[in-house]
C-alpha cells in the first residue's frame, strides 16, 4: 500500500516539495497567474517536510490576508518563503539580505530621491516623471516592479494611447474613471502621440534605473515608443529670410511699440545666438558681460531658478556685433542702473518655466504677421542659425558648441574639459549677417 505524503507536500524523486493550492476566493483577489505554490523543502524526512509545509502554508495564508491584493505576486511570495526557510536554517542566506521587491510606487520613491539628491533633473522633469508613473499605476495598478513584463507594458501602452486629454481638468469627466472611459467605445480627445511617447520615455528611464539597481533584469518597455513619420528636424522648420523680414519689420521693432521689452529683445537674441527660449528668459545680469574684450552671454544653472537641458547646454556665447549695434549694450546698462539682477526679472514661472508667457506671445505674434505654419515656432530660430552657419561651411563642432549640443564624440564630451575658444565662436558668428533683415529695427538708446 502506497504511503500518503504529508499534507501540503509532494514527493519528487527523493525530496519533498511544498505543494499548496491557494483557496479559489483568495486567489481571485491577487495578481497571481497560478493557484499552486511549489518550492523544494530539500528534505527526505516526511516528518520534517510536514512541519515545514505547515509553517509555510500558515505564513503564506497570513501574508495574503494582511497584504494589499495588488502587491501579492509570485515574486513576493517566493521571497517570503525563501526568507522563512533561511530563518529556519533550512537554506543558506544570500550574501545580500533578502528583501521584498518593491512595488512601482516604492521603487519610484527611491528613484526620485536618488535623482533629486544628485541634482540630475530639473523640477519640471521631476513633476513630469511623477505624473507619468502615476498614470502607469492608474492603468496597470501598483504591482510589484519585478512582475512587469513586455506584455504588461503593451497593455499599458494600449491604454495610454486612449488616455483622455485633460481628464482631471474637464468637468465632463467628473465621476468617470479613466479605466471606464478607456474600456468604453466613446470618442473623446486623447493624448497626442508626442505626449504618449514622452510618458513612455520617462517610464523607460525609470525602468533603466531599476535594471541598474537589480530590481528588474531588463527594461520591459524598451522599444515601445510609437513610430512617427517625422523626425525632430522635420517637426520644426527654420525661418526663411522672408519670414524674418516680416517678423522684424512690425512696429514692435521699428517704433518700439510693445507691452514688455522681452517682446523686442528675446527674438533678436534668439536670432543672433540660436539659444533656447528658456535659456534667454532666465538670464541673470551676472551671466552677461559687455565690458570684456569679447562681450558674451553665459548659459548656466548656477543661480537660483536657472535650469539647463543637459550638461552640454552649459556654454558661453559671444554677442554678435550686429546685436551690439542695435543697442543691446545700452539695454544692459539700463538694467544695471536700475539695480536689476535678472535680465527679464518680471517674468513669472509657470510649471518652473519662465518662457511660458513669451512662448504664448510669440505664437500669437508670428501668426498675426502671417506666419501660420505650425512647424515654424520660436525654436525655428535655432534651425535658422544652423542653416546659416552650414551655408558658410562652419565647423560642425563649433556649431554644436554654440548651440549647446553634444559633439557626438566620446573623447570630446567625456574627456574634453576646455570649451572651444570664444574668439573662434565669434569668428564663426561674424561669417553670418542679418543686417538686411533688421534694417528697419530701431536702435535701442
Amino acid at each position: 500500500m502506497a504511503t500518503l505524503n504529508p499534507k501540503y507536500t509532494n514527493l519528487r524523486g527523493k525530496l519533498y516539495w511544498l505543494h499548496y493550492k491557494l483557496p479559489t476566493d483568495l486567489f481571485r483577489t491577487t495578481n497571481l497567474t497560478s493557484q499552486l505554490i511549489r518550492t523544494s523543502l530539500n528534505t527526505t524526512d516526511p516528518n520534517k517536510a510536514a512541519s515545514l509545509a505547515q509553517i509555510l502554508v500558515y505564513k503564506v495564508q497570513d501574508y495574503c490576508k494582511t497584504t494589499s491584493t495588488a502587491n501579492i505576486t509570485k515574486q513576493s511570495i517566493t521571497l517570503l518563503i525563501t526568507n522563512i526557510l533561511v530563518n529556519l536554517g533550512e537554506r543558506q542566506p544570500r550574501l545580500n539580505p533578502i528583501t521584498a521587491t518593491p512595488n512601482i510606487s516604492e521603487a519610484f520613491e527611491q528613484y526620485n530621491a536618488e535623482m533629486t539628491k544628485a541634482n540630475m533633473w530639473r523640477e519640471k522633469s521631476k513633476i513630469d516623471s511623477a505624473a507619468a508613473v502615476m498614470n502607469l499605476i492608474e492603468l496597470i495598478n501598483d504591482r510589484c516592479i519585478s512582475d512587469l513584463s513586455p506584455s504588461v507594458c503593451r497593455e499599458y501602452k494600449s491604454k495610454l494611447v486612449r488616455y483622455p486629454l485633460h481628464h482631471k481638468k474637464l468637468s465632463r469627466y467628473k465621476g468617470k474613471s479613466v479605466i471606464n472611459l478607456i474600456d468604453s467605445k466613446d470618442n473623446y480627445p486623447t493624448l497626442s502621440t508626442t505626449s504618449v511617447n514622452n510618458q513612455i520615455r520617462k517610464i523607460s528611464s525609470f525602468f533603466n534605473w531599476s535594471v541598474r539597481q537589480g530590481l528588474i533584469t531588463s527594461n520591459p518597455i524598451s522599444g515601445m515608443k510609437i513610430r512617427t513619420n517625422t523626425n525632430s528636424r522635420a517637426a520644426r522648420e527654420p525661418f526663411n529670410d522672408a519670414d524674418l523680414e516680416v517678423l522684424f519689420s512690425s512696429k514692435v521693432y521699428s517704433e518700439h511699440e510693445f507691452l514688455h521689452d522681452y517682446q523686442f529683445w528675446i527674438p533678436l537674441l534668439a536670432l543672433y545666438s540660436g539659444a533656447r527660449l528658456e535659456e534667454l528668459c532666465q538670464l541673470s545680469m551676472a551671466d552677461i558681460s559687455i565690458d570684456s574684450d569679447i562681450p558674451f552671454l553665459r548659459i548656466d544653472d548656477k543661480f537660483e531658478g536657472q535650469h539647463i537641458k543637459n550638461v552640454n547646454s552649459r556654454r558661453t556665447i559671444p554677442i554678435h556685433p550686429e546685436l551690439i549695434g542695435l543697442g543691446f549694450c545700452n539695454f544692459i546698462a539700463e538694467r544695471r542702473k536700475r539695480g536689476d539682477t535678472q535680465l527679464f526679472g518680471y517674468l513669472k514661472p509657470q510649471r518652473q518655466k519662465l518662457g511660458h508667457e513669451p512662448s504664448k506671445w510669440f505664437g500669437r505674434y508670428k501668426t498675426k504677421m502671417g506666419i501660420v505654419s505650425s512647424k515654424k515656432v520660436f525654436h525655428s530660430f535655432r534651425h535658422t542659425m544652423v542653416d546659416k552657419l552650414r551655408k558658410v561651411r562652419a565647423q560642425d563642432y563649433e556649431i554644436k558648441e554654440l548651440l549647446g549640443h553634444s559633439s557626438g564624440s566620446v573623447t570630446h564630451d567625456i574627456y574634453g574639459s576646455v570649451e572651444t575658444p570664444l574668439n573662434s565662436i565669434l569668428t564663426m558668428l561674424r561669417e553670418i549677417s542679418f543686417r538686411d533683415i533688421v534694417v528697419n529695427v530701431k536702435v535701442w538708446k
